[in-house]
């Protein structure tokens, strides 16, 4: 516990809003708020290069703090509840922090890390599908993991390790009431339809042209014309005959 308990002195804040966040940011630190175990929350500043390093570190939020107050020798457990960052300046602004018993279980939620190539993907092709990044965890302060590492290694395509079979110590229970949810997944590479390919009867077949009617071939429409002067020549002679 003593190689991983940081202790931060923290200043009793007596400003609150931008003004607060501008007189705090000059000084390098940055304003908080102290919340938990059925007391009033306390306002605070706090070095803010010291809850950076802590946030870049294995436990991140996880971490637990020392928390000892400016000029009093009043001490605290505290973790990271939040915090926020400038979007603009990309700074950390503000931080939220948890009063912690050490004697009491908290419920926090750590990262899953996998491990080794599986066997599925080395020697089957197939790829990794991971369901859960983080679990849910309950346990002390002070037994709180980095990670959970999985060993991906012994996998073929088609297995899974489920919640149930995650390797923790016995003091860290898990929250998850379905031990049979899968975190990690090997499964089959997709493989994509390729386009049927066109046949050669289906090649050879051209469109049908409708027309509105039928086209006379070459002479056709010669003999046309002849055929009906004709006809008005023969109706001529007769007309005349008649008279």
């Amino acid at each position: 516990m003593a190689a991983e308990l940081m202790e931060i002195e923290v200043e009793k804040r007596e400003t609150f809003g931008k003004k607060a966040r501008k007189e705090s940011v000059s000084k390098g630190m940055i304003p908080g708020v102290v919340y938990g175990e059925g007391k009033e929350p306390v306002p605070i500043t706090v070095d803010s290069r010291r809850i950076i390093q802590i946030l870049r570190s294995e436990k991140g939020m996880n971490s637990l703090l020392l928390f000892s107050l400016k000029g009093t020798k009043s001490k605290r457990h505290v973790m990271i509840k939040d915090f926020q960052i400038d979007p603009i300046s990309n700074t950390l602004i503000h931080a939220d922090f948890k009063r912690i018993d050490v004697d009491k279980k908290v419920k926090v939620k750590v990262p899953v890390v996998c491990e080794g190539m599986a066997f599925g993907v080395k020697n089957q092709g197939g790829v990794v599908d991971i369901i859960l990044r983080e679990v849910e965890v309950e346990c002390l302060p002070t037994e709180v993991p980095d990670k959970i590492h999985v060993d991906l290694t012994p996998l073929k395509i088609g297995d899974s390790i489920k919640l149930g079979e995650l390797k923790v110590a016995a003091t860290i229970h898990l929250l998850a009431e379905d031990k049979s949810q899968p975190v990690v997944i090997v499964a089959a590479p997709k493989v994509e339809a390729e386009p049927a390919p066109a046949t050669e009867e289906a090649a050879s077949i051209e469109p049908e042209v409708i027309g509105k009617g039928k086209k006379p071939e070459e002479g056709e429409e010669g003999e046309a014309e002849e055929a009906g002067a004709d006809k008005k020549e023969k109706s001529k002679e007769k007309a005349e005959k008649k008279k």
